[in-house]
């Protein structure tokens, strides 16, 4: 699932900066949650973002220290470096401790965050089923973080002189990296939501837009393309109302009219060739009282006799004429058609 990465997301900001917390930092990552809180869920809010400053201070207090035993791990003797991870015990400690406090602080995010969205009525289902899958994305990667700190959780002092110093600041990276996903992850369900309300507005508005340039072509295919585009919109049960009308004017039209350019027609074609033929020629094959119409297309003349309206008259007409080499041809709206299609056409307005 693709991310929705927010670069004012202040909790992974924190959590990469170095230095002091200010309250204002805070804001722009929990500004998100103070519409839907409670007081108690506000109480959270406010005791973990203490949390994290309190992480902070202990991460630069560690790195303070790491000023004075970087000489020992510069050193290329195996007997200084040693010395070195018995003399950053303390900032091991430190860093530890503060890892804790993250842990603490975003698994309290996280169940502000889900006890918000699982009271929540979302008005599109799946943005709620996006907003579920951020929400298992984020409580695996809580897990995951925890899991790479748990073996670090418990190491006593006489542990810390052999633990390596580097491996523990990269894996402790790893786990917060894995908090601030789930941070990320929250805030992206959240986002979701809280965007529900602009969300409808603008496909409100576009449901109003595409229906207006319905309503001005105001054709069969015009109103099936809203319908197709917004199945659940506004109009759609006008849009049904309005093709039904049209589907009963085009009947009746069909039935009087003896124009082939208007509506669904069937022609018969006697001949097609690429030199146009003569009258006189013409009448060879066709005897009867029908006006024989010429059409250059696709390179051939054409040449096509009668209008139908229905697909079993055209074939009787054909029949009675007794011709040699002709074919039944459809047009709908002028507009030359397979016979598949003007058959399902011809259905619509079947009584």
């Amino acid at each position: 699932m693709n991310k929705i990465f927010k670069p004012i997301a202040v909790l992974a900001f924190i959590l990469a900066a170095s230095g002091s917390v200010q309250a204002q930092d805070g804001t722009d990552m929990f500004d998100i949650l103070t519409e839907y809180i409670n007081e108690t869920q506000s109480s959270s809010l406010t005791r973990l973002q203490e949390d994290i400053a309190k992480g902070e201070k202990l991460v630069s207090q560690a790195e303070s220290q790491d000023k004075a035993t970087a000489k020992f791990f510069s050193s290329n003797k195996k007997g200084k470096q040693k010395k070195g991870e018995k003399k950053s015990v303390e900032a091991k400690s430190l860093r530890i401790k503060a890892h804790k406090y993250y842990e603490k602080s975003f698994e309290a995010l996280y169940d502000i965050y889900k006890s918000v969205l699982d009271d929540a009525t979302f008005t599109f289902p799946n943005d709620k089923t996006k907003a579920d899958e951020y929400m298992e994305e984020a409580e695996t990667a809580l897990k995951d973080g925890s899991s790479k700190l748990s073996s670090y959780a418990k190491l006593t002092t006489k542990s810390l002189e052999t633990t390596t110093y580097s491996k523990l600041k990269n894996d402790l990276a790893a786990s917060k990296q894995k908090f601030q996903e789930a941070g990320n992850d929250c805030y992206n369900a959240m986002k979701l939501y809280a965007d529900q309300a602009d969300k409808k507005s603008k496909e409100d508005a576009a449901d109003q837009s595409y229906w207006n340039q319905a309503v001005q072509v105001n054709t069969i295919d015009a109103y099936n393309k809203y319908i197709s585009k917004f199945p659940n919109g506004k109009y759609v049960s006008e849009a049904k109302r309005r093709i039904a009308n049209l589907q009963n004017m085009a009947k009746a039209k069909r039935a009087t009219s003896d124009n082939p350019d208007e509506g669904l027609a069937y022609r018969i074609q006697i001949c097609a060739d690429k030199k146009p033929w003569s009258l006189k020629k013409l009448q060879r094959l066709y005897k009867g009282d029908l006006k024989i119409d010429e059409k250059e297309t696709d390179g051939y003349y054409k040449y096509w006799i009668g209008c139908f309206r229905s697909y079993t008259a055209a074939q009787a007409a054909e029949a009675s004429m007794h011709l040699k080499e002709s074919f039944i041809v459809c047009f709908n709206e002028g507009v030359q058609i397979h016979v598949s299609e003007a058959q399902e056409i011809e259905a619509t307005f079947a009584d």
